[in-house]
């Protein structure tokens, strides 16, 4: 029967699953690209029987396949993986006398964002700090202090209590080597719409990068190599990638 396949017009969707904490398939959000891409290795024989040399004999070799794609939605789980990172559901909440140290004409950073509801009082006792005199929030609920205002150039140990919004914190470099099984479905716009699945046993990424500022919409670009998996066996089957084409 003759091949009908021709030109492809690829869009998708991009699923993993931690393999040392398998809750099934998640799919990742919005992707632009994705690609697999072997890296060879060459091996030559170079010709000594002749004058001028050529070549006797050679051999090609993969040396790894890598998988590369841009995802484009700045999930939680997107951003810890492109950092090493542990990312934790923060529900919303309340803070009392949360302890810090105020300067004038400085940020400070609370322990937790989207803070409202805020009452900054001197530790030493005392009447509370005025709010767009004294200090002034900006749009994470954190407080700048002014430079006219109650707290002077010695510091002021203050007392902060405040609500905050239901969040996610993410710590990077803290899990490095995890491994990921990595499914693509995929649809060839240029047949219709016929599905193509893409199946990588078990995947190891690289670190990526996270922009924050620009003029376009970010993405982090991620990199990937397969790595085998020995629990595939079998004649004929791959321990490393397998690609469903429907017909």
């Amino acid at each position: 029967m003759a091949d009908l396949r021709g030109a492809f017009l690829g869009v998708g969707k991009i699923y993993l699953e931690d393999l040392d904490l398998p809750k099934g398939l998640i799919h990742i959000g919005n992707c632009n690209s994705l690609s697999y891409e072997a890296t060879p290795q060459e091996i030559e024989e170079q010709d000594y029987t002749t004058p001028g040399g050529g070549l006797d004999a050679s051999v090609q070799r993969i040396t790894a396949v890598n998988v590369n794609y841009n995802a484009r939605h700045f999930k939680a789980e997107n951003m810890a993986r492109a950092l090493y990172g542990n990312a934790t559901s923060v529900a919303a909440g309340t803070v009392t006398g949360e302890a810090k140290k105020a300067w004038p004409g400085a940020l400070l950073v609370l322990d937790h964002p989207g803070a409202t509801n805020v009452v900054i009082t001197p530790a030493a006792g005392g009447a509370a700090l005025v709010l767009n005199t004294d200090y002034t929030l900006n749009a994470a609920g954190f407080p700048e202090f002014t430079e006219a205002g109650a707290v002077t150039s010695a510091g002021m140990d203050v007392e902060i209590d405040y609500s905050y919004a239901k969040h996610v914190t993410i710590q990077a470099l803290v899990k490095s080597g995890k491994r990921y099984r990595m499914v693509f479905v995929g649809l060839n716009e240029a047949r219709s719409g016929k599905p193509v699945v893409v199946e990588v046993h078990r995947v190891n990424h690289s670190p990526a990068s996270l922009g924050f500022i620009g003029d376009e919409f970010q993405g982090m670009e991620f990199t990937a190599k397969c790595e085998k998996d020995p629990t595939k066996t079998g004649t004929g089957v791959s321990q490393y990638l397998v690609i469903k084409d429907v017909d």
